[in-house]
């Protein structure tokens, strides 16, 4: 199959994957520069406070803070309006690497997830679509989307209830369990065994071409 044809066979899918790689690199270049400038922040640094909401919906009975039995630390304060927020007016180092943990993982997963989908469309450009290497290289995103989407769940919920903590009292929020069920079901559970299942065919159908060729 000629080069062209398997560069079709990839697309639109290659194209979107490299502007969403782009738009994620300038994301972040442009965050760091103007967290640095002092113009912005970059996940919580550079900025004079930090939020953080507990996840949920808070619908019925008293919606105040003492109604759901929880008071601001010293430094920090409550606002309940559908969901529970707590900030910190002037959140020490460890407060904003916390919030930092509450989202940069499922960055980091997102990038990674866009690397590793490059490396399978470059395989299925280079070999063919049906071919040992782009199995591999579907099934490594496959694996990544299952236990990346878990483990980001995971760092991210005990972040945030850890963060929750340094502002509220007293507080079990238990989002280091619930979140990562959240993460992975159902989209990213049914992804990641699509991708495994598909590069699981696509290497026996390799194997079994290969097979056919050394018996003519």
């Amino acid at each position: 199959m000629l080069t062209t044809e398997r560069r079709k066979l990839t697309e639109p899918l290659g194209s979107v994957t490299e502007i969403f790689g782009g738009l994620l690199v300038a994301f972040m270049l442009i965050g760091i520069v103007f967290a640095l400038s002092g113009s912005g922040s970059f996940w919580g640094f550079g900025h004079a406070s930090i939020c953080a909401t507990q996840p949920g919906t808070y619908g019925s009975g008293d919606w105040t803070a003492a109604g759901l039995g929880v008071a601001a630390r010293p430094g920090a304060s409550i606002n309940v309006n559908g969901a529970l927020q707590a900030c910190a007016n002037h959140p020490d180092i460890g407060q904003r690497v916390l919030y930092t943990l509450t989202s940069l993982p499922g960055w980091l997963v997102w990038g990674c997830l866009l690397f590793l989908l490059w490396r399978v469309i470059g395989a299925a450009r280079r070999t063919g679509p049906f071919t040992l290497p782009t199995a591999a290289a579907m099934r490594r995103l496959g694996w990544l989307i299952i236990v990346g989407s878990a483990a980001a769940g995971l760092i991210q919920g005990f972040a945030l209830d850890e963060l929750l903590h340094t502002m509220l009292a007293p507080t079990s929020f238990y989002n280091m369990v619930t979140v990562p069920f959240h993460a992975l079901l159902p989209v990213a559970a049914l992804a990641g065994a699509a991708l495994l299942t598909f590069a699981r065919i696509i290497r026996v159908g390799a194997a079994m071409d290969e097979e056919i060729k050394g018996t003519v």
